[in-house]
This record gives structure tokens, sequence and C-alpha cells, in this order.
């Protein structure tokens, strides 16, 4: 039978499994297409108001007893790598696991944390120029407002109203008529 599942993201894997598949085999082949550990996968199934979480307990229930029939709708949740780790150190008494897959999903994480760190410092390094440009830009502004200084003129700040130019104008210009 062919079973929709949606992950969080949106994306849909529709999947074939036998009438008579767990819920384990299901998270097997779900596992395979979206690269993480079965014990990382968390499996809504219900309809709308009847919706409920696929306990770790059920893996080996069959999926025509949880009532999944074909196309149903199934959601897929992910548990962050840190819980299972710590629910596997509790039920192993410790000890390490030897799923492959999980070695594959910690390189891809590592790679994620390593993008994400290349991203963050990017930016960091944007806000450094940033912050030197507007250095620059107040530099230049003081220089040029000393050059008018030294040059005579009496430049007003830009904080100075409209009014107060327009009156400079007009006096500069009854000084023009006057000569």
């Amino acid at each position: 039978m062919k079973v929709s599942v949606e992950i969080i993201t949106g994306t849909f894997i529709d999947t074939d499994v036998s009438e008579d598949a767990t819920v384990k085999e299901l998270k097997e082949k779900v596992s395979a297409v979206v690269k993480l550990p079965v014990t990382r996968l968390i499996l809504v199934i219900g309809d709308e108001g009847e919706r409920r979480m696929v306990m770790e307990d059920e893996d080996e229930t069959s999926l025509r007893d949880l009532e999944v029939r074909e196309w149903s709708h199934i959601y897929l949740f992910f548990k962050h790598p840190d819980m299972v780790s710590e629910e596997e150190k509790r039920s192993n008494g410790g000890g390490e696991d030897d799923d492959p897959m999980e070695e594959v999903s910690s390189d891809a994480e590592s790679r994620r944390r390593n993008e994400e760190e290349n991203i963050n410092g990017e930016e960091e390094d944007d806000k450094e120029m940033e912050s030197e440009e507007e250095e620059e830009g107040r530099d230049e502004k003081v220089e040029d407002e000393e050059e008018k200084e030294e040059n005579g003129d009496k430049a007003k700040d830009d904080e100075n109203d409209d009014g107060v130019k327009e009156e400079r104008r007009e006096s500069e210009g009854d000084n023009k008529e006057e000569t």
C-alpha cells in the first residue's frame, strides 16, 4: 500500500509498504530517504480530530492495527540528536550505538554546523565592513567641514532648519545688491 509521509518542512515522501508492514519498517524506509537514523524519527498518525504520536514501544505494531490505510497521511518529526543520545545512554547503560546511519547523520550535522559558523562569520565580517565604511564617511565629513572653515565659508550643519539657511541666502543677496 502507498502512504504519504509529510515532513514538517512541507516535503512529502510517498512510499510503498506491504499491507502487514510495521511502524519500524515504515520508519526504515523513510530513514533511508531523509538520511537520519530511525531513532530520530517521530511519526504522527490519524485524521484531523484523532491525531496521535506513535510511541517507540509501538515500533513492532502493524500499520493496519494503527488504522493506517492506502494513501494515509502521516506526519514526520525529528528528535534533536542530543535527546536521542541521552535516551540511548539511559537504555543502553551508557554504551555506544553501532548504528552506521548515526555516523552519517553526525557527519551531516557537523557539516551543517560548520556551514552555519561560516555564514555567521561572514555576517560578522559584513557588519565590521559596514562599521568601517560608516567611520570613513564620518571622517570625510569632518575633513570637509574643516576645509570649509579654513576657506572662510561658514557652512551650516545639516541639522539647521531651512528657514535659517534661507535667511542667510537672502542676506547674501542683499549684500550683492548694495555693491
